[in-house]
Parts: structure tokens; sequence; C-alpha cells
């Protein structure tokens, strides 16, 4: 996949970008050596075509104040994991399914409590965010600048959070795809990672690709 993408990037001339819930060290750590334009945490965190990294602005105490409680809870709950990111803390009950509402319920009830806390459900995972960015809203981010602008965007995702994504690439005339099974406002599906590999190298086969 890694390679696929190196490849994408040099044919499109830097005209591939990673976006995804996780941070930036994260994603630097899953692409290395690549070196891509990013939107890390939904958008939270982004590194611009041009290198220069930027943050959305959020409150420092009440994002520490998230994730003290979300970690009482998950002392309590053997089995949910607690993910703290930049302006962002996720509670993955993957191993606990059986505690999805309680997980659900916690969500709701602190994002109910300030209207700057953004409840972002997942799969087997629940995330609160202190921006009101999404994966949407860090696509058009780079499709209005070079040197995305005037391309046809194409994005792939296999999320609940990546719905925000297809819909912006949808309203843009792009290409729009849902990995693997799951209602989705995608034009298109793959069924696994390994399809979208497949997918990924049968563009670098077409002539012209990347123009």
């Amino acid at each position: 996949m890694l390679e696929a993408v190196a490849r994408l990037a040099v044919r499109s001339r830097g005209a591939v970008a990673v976006v995804s819930g996780r941070s930036l060290a994260q994603l630097d750590q899953m692409l290395h050596p690549l070196h891509l334009p990013l939107a890390g945490v939904h958008g939270i965190e982004r590194r611009e075509p041009n290198g220069e990294i930027n943050g959305a602005e959020f409150d420092a105490e009440l994002f520490r104040q998230l994730v003290s409680i979300i970690r009482e809870f998950s002392a309590r709950h053997e089995g949910t994991l607690v993910e703290a990111k930049p302006g962002s803390v996720a509670l993955h009950y993957r191993k606990r399914p059986d505690l999805e509402m309680q997980c659900l319920d916690l969500a709701q009830t602190l994002s109910g409590k300030d209207s700057s806390i953004n409840l972002m459900p997942g799969k087997m995972v629940v995330e609160l965010t202190l921006a009101p960015l999404t994966k949407g809203t860090a696509i058009a981010q780079f499709m209005a600048q070079p040197p995305f602008i005037g391309r046809t965007p194409f994005f792939a995702g296999d999320d609940v959070t990546d719905e925000a994504g297809l819909a912006v690439v949808n309203a843009m005339q792009g290409v729009s795809v849902k990995i693997g099974d799951g209602e989705t406002a995608a034009k298109y599906r793959l069924a696994s990672v390994d399809a979208v590999c497949g997918y990924l190298e049968s563009l670098l086969d077409v002539r012209g690709v990347g123009t």
C-alpha cells in the first residue's frame, strides 16, 4: 500500500493526502518513510502541502477535564481503552461491545454539557472533539489549495467518521468509495483494504494518471 501511495504521489505531482482520525505523529509512524500532506484528528491537526503544520485552537482546560473523566470511566470498565489526541479523546470498546450503551451515554452526557464538545461515534469507539471539524472539512480545505485545486477528488474510507468526507467528495462530483459493509453515502464500494490497494495499483497502470 505504501509503495502504491508513494508512486501515486509522484505521478500526481504531490496531490495525495491522508485524512484520518489519528494524530499526525501516529500517521507519520504508519506512513514512514513517506512525508505527505496530512489531516489528523479529523482536521484538528494539519500538515499543508507546503509542509507547514497548522492546528485548530481548543480549550486546553476543558480537554484536560474530558480526558480525566473518560480515563476514570475506563479504569472502572476493564477492556475499554482511552486514546487522547490533540483536541480529542476517544473511548474504544471493541473488546467490550457489551458496554456500548454505557460508553455512548457517557459521551452524550459530556457533549450535552458544553456546546464546544462535539460527539463523533465510530466503529466500536466514541470520540469527543473540541473543534467543529470533520474529515469532510479537511478534504474541502485541501481541495481549495495547490496541488489539489481543480482536480477530481478521490476518497476511500471504512469508518462512520469517513461519511462526512465521502459526502463532501460527492458534492464535488468526485469518486467516493466505501470499504467493506455498511450503509454509506459513497458512490462505489470495495470489499477490503487489499481491494483498495489493488485499485490504486491499477490506476498506476493507466496511462496519464495524475493529470
